[in-house]
């Protein structure tokens, strides 16, 4: 039986007056798969996370999660379903610990009210699990430490131990290695390998190298249009591709 997959998107268009930011874009995520997206600066992909995450809406086409209509879903609606946008956009406190954060994130998915004051950190059924997930993410001994305190690197770790404890089981990471170093951008890579087979993940990234090593699929998206949907061996191999975007050197 063929499984639904988390996320579809169909004949998506969105135009800014004559700009044409995705014109028609197919694209889907199966269960437990990281599907890149990749193409040059301009080519919409940012925008055509920004219709996912329900930030902008599209003049056209559908968005389908689960099977489920989620093409005029608020926002925070399809965040309550399950879908997280991280390292673009930052949900996280600068002036609480990294544990506090993740407590909070777990203290929501429980449906609880907010306590931004209070010490969820005394709270076992929050701290065991927000724990668990900065283990998950190599920070355990940074628990106790101020977001505002912590590396670039570190953050972009807090904020995935964010989404997972907050429930997501859909990842639109936004460029996930902007802004880190080597050392920095092979642990996030050995990071989503490991989440990789557990959630469904569309990846967005400029770092090639992460991209072949992670993605079980890639798009390539051209001035707002879908170029190409492989393998990665099927994408370094196609001409178009190799001529809009990866060049002779690929």
């Amino acid at each position: 039986m063929t499984e639904i997959p988390r996320l579809q998107i169909s004949g998506l268009h969105k135009r800014f007056g004559a700009v044409a930011a995705t014109a028609g874009v197919d694209l889907d995520v199966r269960p437990r798969e990281v599907h890149a997206l990749i193409g040059p600066n301009g080519a919409g992909k940012t925008t055509l996370i920004s219709q996912i995450a329900g930030e902008i809406l599209p003049d056209e086409g559908r968005i389908l999660m689960d099977g489920r209509d989620i093409t005029r879903m608020a926002a925070h609606a399809r965040a309550g379903a399950g879908l997280a946008r991280s390292f673009q956009i930052t949900q996280l406190f600068p002036d609480f610990t990294a544990l506090d954060n993740v407590a909070m994130a777990v203290q929501a998915r429980q449906g609880r009210n907010w306590n931004l004051w209070g010490r969820a950190r005394r709270d076992l059924s929050l701290r065991d699990p927000a724990m668990a997930r900065l283990d998950e993410m190599g920070l355990a001994d940074r628990a106790d430490i101020r977001v505002s305190d912590l590396a670039h690197g570190e953050c972009r770790q807090l904020e995935l131990a964010v989404a997972l404890a907050a429930g997501a089981s859909l990842l639109l990471l936004d460029e996930p290695m902007a802004g880190l170093g080597h050392e920095e951008s092979l642990q996030m890579t050995a990071i989503l390998e490991r989440l990789k087979g557990s959630y469904a993940i569309l990846l967005v990234e400029h770092d090639m190298d992460a991209v072949f090593a992670l993605a079980d699929r890639v798009t390539v998206l051209v001035y707002g249009r879908t170029l190409f949907t492989g393998t990665p061996d099927e994408v370094r191999a196609h001409p178009e591709v190799r001529a809009a975007y990866l060049g002779d050197g690929a």
